[in-house]
């Protein structure tokens, strides 16, 4: 697999746990405070950004992966 490939591979794992730990920070804060309190809708719109952000950014990483799967092996892994 190139450098490259498994630098962006690497990348984008440390991103996507960056940002579930930080989703997950936002979850326990929500969880602890009233529904009612109005940092609760802006907790979840942010939570809700962040859960699309961290879904692109793994359809990205699964494209990556099948990328270096295929330089590896010569194989597409979607149609084995």
């Amino acid at each position: 697999m190139p450098d490259d490939l498994e630098s962006d591979i690497q990348a984008t794992a440390e991103d996507i746990a960056a940002d579930a730990g930080v989703l997950q920070a936002i979850e326990a804060e929500k969880a602890g405070i009233d529904p009612g309190d109005p940092r609760a809708l802006d907790l979840a719109a942010q939570a809700e950004r962040l859960a699309r952000d961290i879904a692109s950014k793994t359809v990205a990483e699964r494209e990556l992966v099948t990328e270096a799967a295929r330089d590896s092996d010569g194989l597409d892994p979607a149609t084995s």
